[in-house]
């Protein structure tokens, strides 16, 4: 088998697990929840806003700060919104596993997820040490 083919069959593997999956389920009930939808947008909207007047050298005045805060605290009190962060972010912790576990072979086969060590590489995040 190929590189190429390994590369399809692990992106089939990943395209069909449980992890892509609740993902993807967590986000439609959020994107099919009005009030769920909305705070995302608007928060979308805000950030985008708050982001071009940084880019411009501009600092946020105290109401648009707080602003910011309040938008957060609705945002993270949505539980379809919640639900759909917390299963994305289990999919990119698998996800950067992958990547993890491809490194470390291309590497040499050092396995900084089962810990750190002398033979580790600089990128482990294992222990933090190196």
């Amino acid at each position: 088998m190929s590189i190429i083919d390994k590369a399809r069959e692990l992106g089939e593997e990943i395209a069909s697990s449980l992890e892509l999956a609740q993902m993807k389920e967590a986000e439609i009930a959020m994107i099919n929840d009005t009030q769920a939808a909305g705070l995302v947008e608007e928060f979308n909207q805000k950030q985008r806003y708050y982001l071009d007047l940084k880019a411009q050298g501009a600092e946020l005045d105290g109401d648009q700060v707080k602003e910011v805060e309040e938008l957060e605290k609705k945002v993270m009190g949505n539980q379809l919104i919640v639900d759909f962060f917390r299963k994305q972010q289990n999919f990119e912790r698998i996800i950067e596993q992958i990547n993890e576990i491809i490194s470390d072979a291309i590497a040499g086969g050092h396995n900084c997820s089962e810990g750190c060590s002398d033979d580790c590489c600089t990128s482990c995040s294992g222990c933090g040490e190196h």
